[in-house]
């Protein structure tokens, strides 16, 4: 496990940030700018901004596939929420979950890219399901009558984390992705939820109310040990993990409005990469490490900033009011 994490407050962040490079890579992100929701594509310098999907029904929820050749989304164009896969420069839409009548949500890649998971209520309750990358051989990995949700596959492809509130309150179970070896993690009666993996598969970070305010937990998978790693008073967002591992970025309010945070998880020491009196928050870190990109109010409504891990070099990217916190990086190729 990691050293105990005491609560430190750094103003601002003392590391490298982009030097004489811009930030590189790509963005998707969701606008109602149009009037109705639609997916997005942008570089991260701000450049080339390209709208992926023309449809008069909201599409949202995008994902990208493992390899950045595919991007799943949630849309009602067919008068039900269904999930659908199009290529990266949003060519060939495709139904994949084709299923009249039930609601389809949350789209998440197993990290090869041949299947989905994602939550259905087809069976007349929210499950988890996982089908083929093409929609076939759907499968219901949750199986039981409560609410299941939110699955986040582990970057190894053995695990599924999941939301669920079989135990009359929201808690966070992992299984494989057969259903089989079913784990509670979280383990209380508070609530519990946004699980995210580290990239080594062996660290599990998720938020929960156990402490009295919305509070960071890690968990060690091999040993179900949990700790306590924000530290704070404050109300604090769901964690993204740094490339490497050894950092978590989020969100949380030490002055009442929202910042970006780091946290380093082997010293414990937590800085403030936006210190701005605007609201900033849903930061997730680009696949060099070098960048992270992030929601804010500054300059008026919600819009999509890019800025170096350092939080150095702020630069707004997405041209105009973004929808909800729905962006996502390309994946580097393999």
């Amino acid at each position: 496990m990691r050293a105990a994490v005491a609560w430190s407050l750094v103003l601002t962040f003392s590391a490298a940030g982009w030097g004489a490079q811009e930030p590189s890579g790509q963005l998707i992100f969701v606008s109602d700018r149009t009037g109705n929701a639609e997916i997005y594509l942008v570089n991260a310098d701000g450049t080339g901004l390209k709208r992926l999907t023309n449809s008069p029904a909201e599409d949202t929820r995008p994902a990208w596939s493992p390899d950045g050749t595919r991007i799943a989304f949630v849309t009602d164009r067919d008068g039900d929420q269904e999930i659908y896969v199009m290529r990266a420069d949003g060519s060939s839409p495709t139904n994949i979950t084709r299923c009249p009548g039930a609601f389809e949500d949350f789209p998440c890649w197993s990290p090869d890219g041949s299947r989905l998971a994602f939550e259905s209520d087809r069976d007349d309750n929210s499950e988890v399901y996982i089908c083929r990358a093409d929609g076939s051989e759907p499968f219901n990995v949750t199986r039981h009558p409560a609410w299941d949700s939110l699955p986040v596959w582990s970057p190894a492809g053995n695990l599924i984390a999941f939301v669920s509130d079989r135990g009359e309150n929201r808690e966070i179970y992992v299984c494989a992705p057969d259903g089989t070896g079913l784990v509670n993690i979280s383990r209380h009666d508070a609530w519990d939820g946004d699980p995210a993996f580290s990239p080594d598969c062996n660290l599990l970070v998720f938020r929960t109310h156990r402490e009295g305010n919305i509070a960071l937990y890690l968990c060690d998978l091999a040993g179900l040990r949990l700790q306590h790693i924000s530290r704070n008073p404050f109300w604090n967002e769901e964690a993204d993990w740094s490339p490497d591992g050894t950092k978590l970025t989020f969100a949380c309010s030490p002055a009442g409005n929202r910042e970006v945070m780091v946290l380093n998880l082997k010293t414990g020491q937590q800085a403030n990469l936006t210190n701005h009196p605007a609201d900033d928050w849903a930061p997730r870190w680009s696949p060099d490490g070098r960048s992270i990109a992030f929601v804010s109010t500054r300059g008026g409504g919600q819009r999509l900033f890019v800025m170096a891990a350092d939080g150095s070099g702020v630069k707004e990217v997405s041209g105009g009011e973004v929808t909800e916190s729905l962006h996502a990086w390309r994946p580097r190729k393999p």
